[in-house]
């Protein structure tokens, strides 16, 4: 069982153990029935329909971009949904070895098919009604939570999104307006490294128009303050649920937290790299003055 610093004792090396779990992790209550189909991108995700009757995007253990994505993606949209950006609810599900076998559950590999390992998966809620993955700027202001994506783009600063900013624009048929959902956090602490090269351009997203409307650092209110006070309990508390297998040595998660932890403090300043780059994403900013100060910027790999 992995032991994480308890963040009462981090000073003095005391540790403590993670809570006892069920397959090594906290509730598992939903179990894979019935693979769908198989979604873009390098982890070759599946949509795939729980014993609770709901579908998911599920990624697997063994996938081609490496397991940890597993951990990255469980981590940050904990974390997103807990400063209040919309990011569908991450789950953990059980895809047991006959069900990989039966449904002839593969990933390909070097051009040959390779068998997805059995046990905990990371899924995610599936976006149902209209789903579009890009709206072009004209139909922006038809977004209902446009102004989230100033709040987004602090927290992929934070967790260092090493890939450009991934959502999808949803609604139901009688519906006028779209929702934004932010998806696919595998690229955060930089994938599989757990390390953080800040770059300027970075973890943004691709048309600038989403940014239009921030003139001022109180546009990234409420979400950049919530970054800058998160509770080092909370951040373990969701750590304790990741499951063991997913990352490996508890070390290097434990590390993992300390960096960000750190991170809090140099959000402000990374969001003000991307402001003075050559997109000039913001062209109705009206401070004059520059972030409030901070501490240096902190080592790429930390």
């Amino acid at each position: 069982m992995c032991a994480l610093r308890s963040p009462n004792t981090a000073r003095n090396g005391v540790r403590k153990k993670l809570p006892n779990r069920t397959n090594g992790v906290g509730n598992v209550s939903i179990k894979a029935v019935t693979h769908i189909s198989q979604v873009r991108g390098g982890s070759q995700a599946r949509i795939i329909l729980a014993d609770d009757g709901k579908k998911y995007v599920t990624k697997l253990m063994g996938n081609p971009q490496c397991t940890r994505v597993l951990a990255n993606d469980y981590l940050a949209c904990r974390l997103a949904r807990m400063i209040g950006l919309s990011v569908p609810e991450p789950v953990i599900i059980l895809l047991d070895e006959k069900t990989i076998l039966e449904q002839q559950i593969t990933f390909t590999l070097a051009g040959r098919a390779v068998p997805a390992r059995p046990g905990l998966q990371f899924a995610s809620a599936l976006v149902t009604g209209e789903v579009l993955d890009w709206l072009p700027g004209t139909l922006l202001g038809r977004v209902r939570n446009l102004r989230e994506f100033a709040g987004l783009l602090a927290f992929d600063k934070w967790t260092c999104n090493a890939d450009g900013r991934q959502v999808v624009f949803h609604k139901e048929m009688r519906e006028r307006k779209y929702a934004a959902s932010f998806i696919d956090f595998g690229y955060c602490f930089n994938a599989g490294e757990w390390s953080f090269p800040d770059a300027p351009l970075r973890g943004v997203y691709g048309l600038n128009d989403v940014y239009e409307q921030i003139q001022s650092w109180d546009d990234f209110d409420p979400w950049l303050s919530r970054i800058e006070r998160f509770s080092e309990r909370q951040l373990h508390s969701i750590a304790d649920e990741i499951p063991c297998e997913w990352y490996g040595e508890c070390a290097e998660l434990q590390r993992l937290l300390d960096c960000l932890l750190e991170r809090r403090s140099i959000v402000r300043q990374l969001i003000e790299g991307f402001r003075t780059s050559s997109r000039n994403p913001f062209p109705n900013w009206t401070m004059t003055t520059s972030p409030p100060a901070t501490q240096s910027l902190i080592s790429a790999t930390c």
